[in-house]
């Protein structure tokens, strides 16, 4: 039987053919692959996701937009914008259309600045695409409608305690320097809008 992390190159793509068992070192996932028949090559390249810092002015504070997420993993936690970036996106692209389809909030994707980039330990390995948005007042948002994917969204307006509520270490990391560039101190005090 195939590991469980071959399955999805079990035969080529093109022609069909199995392909060879792989035959890498113990614990290697054997990338590339050769097809035998063709000779098409398989690589198993890292997945860009583009994850948005979106503020929020909300009165006389500045919050950054999160969703409480609906799928696992850690579902019912909550998160920074993102997704995957699909092949024909730029990352700025994704990262509006991921704002699109989880918020409900529209975004120029051409004002989307980079503000930082990183990997998660390596598999499966995604390149984390960090961007961040300029400012909006609440009242620009629009409705939310929930969906499977996205329970709510809401604000964060404060870096402490964000380990508690944040699904993903990497977000949680993004976030608190997010708050630190700007100064920002005292609780996380979690807001729905």
């Amino acid at each position: 039987m195939t590991p469980q992390g071959l399955r999805k190159d079990s035969y080529c793509s093109y022609c069909g053919t199995a392909m060879p068992t792989p035959t890498g070192p113990v614990g290697e996932p054997g990338y590339p692959r050769t097809c035998p028949s063709c000779a098409t090559t398989v690589w198993s390249n890292p997945i860009p996701v583009a994850v948005v810092l979106q503020p929020v002015l909300k009165g006389d504070r500045t919050g950054l937009l999160v969703v409480r997420r609906g799928i696992e993993p850690r579902r019912g936690l909550l998160a920074l914008v993102g997704g995957f970036v699909e092949d024909h996106e730029t990352v700025q692209e994704g990262g509006a259309r991921e704002m699109r389809e989880e918020t409900n909030v529209i975004v120029a994707s051409e004002r989307l600045r980079p503000f930082g980039f990183t990997s998660t330990d390596p598999r499966p390995n995604r390149v984390l695409l960090f961007l961040a948005g300029d400012p909006l007042h609440g009242g620009q948002l629009g409705a939310f409608a929930a969906n499977s994917e996205t329970l709510e969204r809401g604000l964060v307006f404060g870096p402490a305690r964000l380990a508690e509520v944040f699904a993903f270490p990497l977000h949680l990391e993004a976030a608190k320097r997010w708050f630190a560039e700007r100064g920002a101190e005292g609780p996380h005090d979690y807001e729905t809008i």
